[in-house]
């Protein structure tokens, strides 16, 4: 596992990206994980932390091989979800390019021991690999950014610690064909059962999700070269 630190200055990008996303890009506020519509409160945790995973993976490609990749973070009147990698673009040696395979990367918290795709997406949009980050975010981290940001007595002031940076870990990555033939789908309503302690159970999932254990996906250095280079 490789181990990435997100500064507050890409903190600050993916909270103005989520704004965007809220106020001008009119995307679909539904939330198939709690099976219903999100507040803005979530809605922006959301998109804040899916952007910080798809920066801490474009800061991997550019430490550890050399690769240089976009980020997408423009945000168009009326923009939705489409069928798109979330690495745009890479560049090798100078020469700009749109990758080969289509990447999808997912966020996911310290505490989490899989990878989880909601059935929905993984049968509506098609990749060829899902990578999975995982955020040392405290629970309250848009708080906590926006903390020496706001008015707020100082009694109170005084007990929230401000966000001083983001841990990150590039934990492994899937196939698809991983996911078909590995991983299981998870009923809405079923119990996600611990992968390390059997008869334990984790969370009930509100939707659909395909589950693939953190411990099963491909992780090793050839495993990341095999990868890298269909890119």
């Amino acid at each position: 596992m490789y181990r990435i630190t997100l500064t507050l200055d890409d903190y600050w990008k993916c909270f103005v990206f989520a704004l965007r996303m809220w106020y001008v890009g009119e995307k679909a506020r539904h939330d198939w994980r709690r099976a219903g519509e999100r507040d803005i409160g979530d809605y922006l945790s959301d998109h804040i932390e899916g952007k910080l995973g798809e920066i801490a993976f474009a800061k991997f490609l550019k430490e550890r091989w050399g690769i240089d990749t976009e980020v997408d973070l423009e945000v168009r009147p009326g923009m939705h979800a489409i069928n798109s990698s979330d690495v745009k673009a890479v560049a090798v040696g100078g020469a700009k390019r749109s990758p080969k395979v289509r990447i999808d990367v997912k966020a996911t918290s310290a505490k989490s021991k899989y990878l989880l795709i909601d059935a929905v997406e993984f049968q509506n949009r098609v990749y060829d690999a899902y990578v999975l980050v995982v955020l040392d975010l405290p629970r309250d981290h848009l708080l906590r950014f926006l903390i020496n940001r706001i008015e707020l007595p100082e009694d109170l002031k005084k007990r929230i610690e401000p966000l001083a940076h983001t841990e990150a870990v590039i934990a492994g990555f899937a196939y698809r064909k991983d996911v078909e033939e590995k991983g299981r789908l998870y009923k809405a309503g079923s119990w996600l059962p611990d992968p390390d302690s059997p008869g334990r159970k984790l969370v009930q999932l509100k939707v659909d999700n395909y589950g693939l254990p953190i411990k099963m996906l491909r992780s090793s250095e050839s495993d990341w070269r095999e990868l890298i280079s269909k890119l």
